[in-house]
């Protein structure tokens, strides 16, 4: 293949990167990039990648290893690369979660575990981890009702290998040794990322093979990594040649009660002698958006690192408005006219309106999403299946319904043949047409099979029938998350249930995928999971001491929180407070501000934010 001379490479669609930007895409020392919302940290990371390949700078048979917080994450990065440098560059960047990376080794090298912590291939994941607390209750009430839930689960998951000094030691090891050698061994993710460190400790050749694969290491979201991932991260690359790019913002670091390590930019920095390179461009937020962000950085946040506004924009873009209800009632009733009125005479699309909410999303959301269905303007709670629809294998399928139930799905068949030439190892013309002559093959006999079907479509069939062309063996082979046969089926199985239950719904096969997927949809999530987002518009939904119930003990996180809340938007934000508002239990009580005062002190004193009081 021919390589791009370093000289002549110029970034992907000929995008215009500031100098820091630049500097950071053809670094070839350890960087932090410190960027605030939307100053295109994705953008940046799928540049250095394509700059990395096409120049031949990872020289070839070396990979790019990109490490994410969230699977979406992770698959919006992987896409960017493969659209702007090809599939034959893009086989040599990965893009995983901390956690993914972790499981590729466990099941990888497990068998280099000793005796003690010996595992099978075929165990089971818990994503939730009340089975270890249980455990913890069944053999020792006593430690069990002296500790925090926090406590036993840190102490669970301690560095490896486990000690048996203590009684609490012994009880801890007893418990890791019902876990991995039960019928069907049970494992955390955090027990997984152990493993694989302990792996890596103890076979000095498995961290040689990492240091020896990967010459370039990203760190997405650096800001959120924990401790036992960096802990994790330094047993793998840790005095090696490998060159890292992380990229981060503490201005967004709400992950502290999740095992954040605060510190972390300093440590990385003393430890690998990375530079620090700091982006200045918001490209996100309009102008007066930009300027209450810039507001509540210095005021609320206490740091200077402000950003500036992109040109495309005019100086007086931007909208900031506070409601106050005296009921949830009203609030409900007024949103829904407010985002009427939105889509049906702005025209924004429904996708383009995101709703949030601080946490518990049923109680601060619950009612408003079941009101705007009622009454026409459709909304579902994000969160559900968020990561479902970054599963290549899942929007494969999905495309691949959309072509057979619509008359025209262009973009849609671009992906599903992408997909499917991956498999195929299919990348010249000939190839590519014997392919797509395949696939007009299949999209015809499942449109035969669907009309004959007529209003009672077999939804398994369909979705077996479309795997059977693309082969479970190969797809496997391909996508490495995919080798975990129960994590297949799990997301298949969701897959079925979702299509099957939208398909009940519209008795059109085409119709359900578009539910799927949240066509026409208002998405409604918490904080959390809206990180990497942007939309035009977004409701805050609750800007009061319930939601924010934990501001006395963790103020700087939350303060973190609203300040991620505030920078989705792209156009407007609007922030809400009801003066009562149901509990999780349906009851109605009174809210306040006390607490969170200073957030609305911040906004009154920006002079940058409309405040209106609802009747």
């Amino acid at each position: 293949m021919r390589y791009k001379k370093v000289k002549d490479w110029i970034p992907a669609d000929n995008l215009s990167l500031e100098p820091n930007a630049l500097t950071a895409t053809k670094s070839s020392f350890n960087t932090l990039i410190v960027a605030g919302p939307g100053a295109g940290k994705t953008e940046l990371l799928a540049q250095r990648a394509c700059f990395l390949l096409e120049t031949n700078t990872c020289r070839y048979p070396h990979k790019i290893l990109a490490i994410s917080f969230k699977r979406d994450a992770a698959y919006n990065l992987k896409d960017r690369v493969l659209k702007r440098c090809g599939k034959t560059l893009a086989r040599r960047f990965e893009s995983l979660t901390f956690d993914a990376f972790a499981k590729i080794i466990l099941d990888r090298f497990y068998l280099g575990l000793s005796d003690d912590y010996k595992i099978s291939a075929g165990y089971d994941i818990l994503v939730q981890e009340k089975i270890i607390l249980d455990k913890y209750k069944a053999n020792n009430l006593a430690y069990y009702n002296q500790h925090t839930r926090k406590q036993i689960l840190d102490f669970h998951h301690s560095t490896l290998p486990l000690k048996k000094d203590t009684t609490e030691e012994k009880l801890r090891w007893n418990i890791w040794q019902d876990l991995l050698t039960a019928n069907t061994p049970k494992v955390s993710f955090r027990m997984i990322m152990l493993l694989a460190q302990y792996i890596i400790h103890s076979n000095p050749k498995v961290k040689t093979y990492l240091q020896m694969t990967y010459s370039h290491v990203f760190l997405d979201e650096f800001q959120d990594t924990t401790f036992l991932q960096y802990n994790f991260f330094n047993t793998c690359f840790a005095s090696s040649k490998t060159i890292f790019t992380a990229v981060g913002d503490d201005k967004q670091r709400i992950m502290i009660w999740a095992g954040a390590f605060p510190k972390i930019f300093t440590e990385y920095i003393k430890c690998y002698n990375a530079k620090k390179l700091p982006l200045f461009m918001n490209f996100r937020s309009a102008p007066r958006l930009v300027a209450l962000q810039n507001y509540l950085i210095s005021e609320l946040l206490n740091k200077q690192d402000i950003t500036q506004a992109s040109d495309k924009w005019d100086d007086n873009q931007g909208e900031s408005t506070v409601f106050i209800y005296d009921t949830p009632q009203k609030e409900t009733e007024h949103l829904f006219k407010k985002v009427h009125k939105l889509i049906n005479e702005d025209n924004l699309n429904p996708r383009d309106i995101c709703i949030l909410v601080k946490q518990q999303l049923s109680t601060y959301a619950g009612s408003l999403i079941d009101y705007f269905n009622a009454n026409g303007l459709n909304a579902r709670d994000e969160n559900q299946l968020q990561d479902l629809l970054t599963e290549e294998v899942i929007l494969f399928i999905i495309n691949v319904i959309l072509i057979v139930s619509k008359e025209k799905v262009v973009d849609g068949k671009i992906e599903a043949l992408k997909f499917l030439a991956t498999l195929n190892n299919s990348f010249d013309d000939s190839q590519l047409l014997a392919l797509e002559h395949e696939f007009n093959q299949l999209i015809g006999d499942l449109r035969k099979k669907i009309k004959q079907s007529k209003d009672n479509i077999d939804i398994v069939k369909v979705v077996k029938a479309i795997l059977d062309f693309a082969s479970i063996s190969r797809i496997r082979a391909n996508y490495t998350q995919y080798k975990d046969i129960k994590f297949l089926e799990f997301i298949l199985k969701q897959l079925v249930g979702e299509l099957r239950k939208n398909y009940n719904e519209s008795k059109n096969l085409g119709v359900a995928a578009d539910i799927l997927l949240g066509k026409n949809s208002i998405p409604v999530m918490t904080i959390h999971k809206s990180k990497g987002l942007e939309y035009h518009t977004v409701i805050f939904v609750g800007l009061e001491d319930g939601a924010f119930w934990s501001f006395e003990k963790q103020p700087d996180e939350d303060k973190c929180s609203f300040f991620v809340a505030l920078s989705r938007a792209k156009e407007r934000i609007i922030f809400t407070f009801s003066k009562q508002r149901y509990d999780k239990w349906g009851t109605l009580k009174s809210q306040s501000i006390d607490k969170i005062m200073i957030f609305f002190k911040t906004l009154q004193d920006s002079k940058l934010v409309d405040f209106y009081t609802i009747d």
